[in-house]
C-alpha cells in the first residue's frame, strides 16, 4: 500500500487530502494514473504530465519523466504544477 498526499486542486479533484493505493512495485506514472482514476470528475484536470511526485527520501519528480519504482508502504506527496505555495 501507498500513501499519497493530495495537494491543491489534486485533493479537491479526488475528495480527500490523503488516500491510499493498494499495491506495492509501481511506477510513479501508474501511481499518478490510479489516483486520477479516483477523482470525481471525468478529466480531473492533472495528468503524470503536469504533477511533481515528492517521494518521502525527498526526490522530487515529474512522472512522466521518471522511471521511478514506488516501493509497498512509500510514502509520497502529489504537487499540481499549479499549486500556489
Amino acid at each position: 500500500m501507498i500513501t499519497v498526499r493530495c495537494l491543491g486542486h489534486i485533493g479537491t479533484s479526488v475528495g480527500a487530502k490523503e488516500l491510499t493505493v493498494p499495491g506495492g512495485d509501481i511506477e510513479a506514472s501508474e501511481l499518478v494514473d490510479k489516483v486520477r482514476a479516483a477523482a470525481r470528475e471525468r478529466d480531473p484536470g492533472f495528468t503524470k504530465f503536469n504533477t511533481l511526485v515528492m517521494v518521502e527520501d525527498g526526490e522530487a519528480f515529474v512522472a512522466a519523466g521518471a522511471s521511478r519504482v514506488l516501493k509497498d508502504g512509500a510514502k509520497v506527496v502529489l504537487i499540481p504544477f499549479s499549486h500556489g505555495g
